[in-house]
């Protein structure tokens, strides 16, 4: 398996044996048992429609794209991930994502006219790799970055083919010119384990509110992400203080 940006060529041909194409819109993807009740449904049943795009946003969306991808990717789903260099990877799989079954591609290289020192993405190169990743992978994950360096039009034709395949769009910030049918915003709470000039972050305390389409009012719960293993797992306020080996203080930033 290759995927290379600067020669516009991506081999996923070992993924797309396994990629449903017929009637893969009347089926659903499993969600992570903390994230069920969110999406209102039982633990362990499914829950993320095949075809929708989910939003993540807010100061933890990475985190909350990871553990939008977890639960599919154990169940057999391949993922692919782009345009986010900086992305951990050792916590996306101490969250539950099956990194075996994930493509992870950063980006387009500076571009050479740029006069800027950021990176810069080549529109054709960005619809070509998204164009192979959406006949490979059931779970497609995108910067905001990368939706803004394509055209409208072409993302909108890639959009309707994922559909077409039963795939889930999951789209890391603004979204662009791409409607959401699920939009989920995490919202950095406090972080856990800082005491008084003593101790090391533990974990983390996160808002997660869930609004989607033909829905009522939207849904919330406060989870820990990540927790004190890495994972993700739901607040207990009877053992919030267990953890710690200080106070539970909020983060603010200072420059």
């Amino acid at each position: 398996m290759s995927v290379s940006v600067a020669r516009r060529s991506v081999d996923l041909s070992v993924l797309r044996a396994g990629i449903p194409a017929v009637m893969a819109h009347e089926r659903l993807l499993p969600v992570h048992p903390v994230l069920a009740p969110l999406f209102g449904v039982a633990p362990g049943d499914p829950g993320l429609v095949r075809g929708h795009t989910v939003v993540c946003s807010g100061s933890a969306a990475m985190s909350c794209a990871f553990a939008v991808m977890a639960a599919p990717t154990q169940v057999g789903s391949w993922a692919g991930v782009v345009g986010l260099p900086s992305v951990g990877v050792s916590a996306a799989a101490e969250l539950g994502v099956v990194l075996s079954r994930t493509v992870f591609v950063a980006g387009a290289s500076p571009s050479s006219s740029s006069s800027t020192s950021s990176s810069t993405f080549a529109s054709s190169d960005m619809a070509a790799v998204i164009s192979a990743l959406v006949d490979g992978v059931e779970v497609l994950v995108l910067s905001r970055q990368v939706v803004a360096s394509v055209s409208g039009g072409v993302m909108r034709t890639l959009h309707t083919r994922l559909q077409s395949r039963g795939g889930v769009l999951v789209l890391v910030g603004d979204p662009g010119s791409v409607s959401a049918d699920v939009r989920l915003v995490a919202t950095t709470m406090m972080w856990d384990g800082v005491g008084a000039g003593n101790g090391h972050l533990q974990r983390r305390r996160v808002s997660i509110e869930l609004a989607a389409r033909r829905r009522g009012r939207p849904t919330r719960a406060d989870v820990w992400l990540p927790d004190h293993r890495g994972g993700l797992s739901m607040c207990d306020e009877r053992s919030s203080g267990t953890v710690s080996s200080g106070n539970v203080l909020p983060l603010r930033r200072t420059g």
